[in-house]
């Protein structure tokens, strides 16, 4: 595939857009959450499974609310991952990489920074920027592993809050989701611009440190528009 400079930073527009659709879409969840979750929740515990109880009908026009937009942040969460997936295509990532990076157990609690910081080495990074960039992409991994986190343990599958609520999202979990996308646009920001204003190495960056990705081939990237 060709290196492209202006391809990788189309990527990375798509990158920005899809996070901040993201963030707008979950926002929007919590602010029903907070406002009429608790309330919606508790009338569909007392309801149950019958359409037809007394009060079904009240609840009707706020399950659907909800319904909907469960649904968009869904939809937007798929498209930042895509768009992200994407993006780490034209920055120099081989499709093998990023499927091992992102999806074995295990190794993605540490190999997609691994693969990002990989990308920027690649693409040079001088001694005084390194201490700057790893903070950086230290605090957008943690913001990252904590939002998974605290999604995962407030999941009415997880803790079973039956008529308590109704996705266990709340501000906390809102701000470390906005704190881990904003972070991750300027990881991509830093990736996208120094790719841009650097000749790559010529070689796919490696996982040295993940012994499972050392056999991966290398890729050549042909000169640049």
């Amino acid at each position: 595939m060709r290196y492209s400079r202006s391809a990788v930073s189309r990527s990375a527009i798509g990158v920005y857009l899809a996070l901040a659709a993201q963030i707008a879409t979950l926002t929007c969840l919590v602010v029903f959450e907070e406002a009429r979750g608790k309330l919606l929740a508790r009338q569909v515990a007392v309801l149950g499974s019958n359409p037809h109880a007394p009060g079904a009908e009240a609840v009707v026009g706020a399950v659907t609310w909800f319904a909907v937009l469960i649904l968009l942040v869904a939809c937007a969460t798929v498209a930042a991952g895509c768009s992200y997936f994407a993006w780490l295509r034209q920055a120099g990532a081989t499709p093998r990489m990023i499927a091992i990076a992102w999806f074995v157990p295990v190794l993605n609690l540490a190999a997609p920074a691994l693969l990002v910081h990989a990308l920027r080495e690649d693409a040079g990074l001088r001694e005084g920027r390194r201490r700057a960039w790893l903070a950086l992409l230290a605090a957008w991994w943690a913001c990252w592993l904590a939002m998974v986190f605290l999604i995962l343990i407030r999941l009415p599958v997880t803790h079973s809050p039956q008529g308590k609520d109704l996705t266990g999202l709340g501000p906390s979990e809102l701000v470390v989701a906005v704190l881990a996308a904003l972070l991750c646009a300027a990881t991509v920001r830093e990736v996208t611009e120094a790719r841009m204003t650097a000749r790559p190495s010529g070689i796919a960056p490696r996982l040295k440190l993940l012994p499972a990705l050392r056999s991966l081939p290398r890729h050549t990237y042909p000169a640049g528009d």
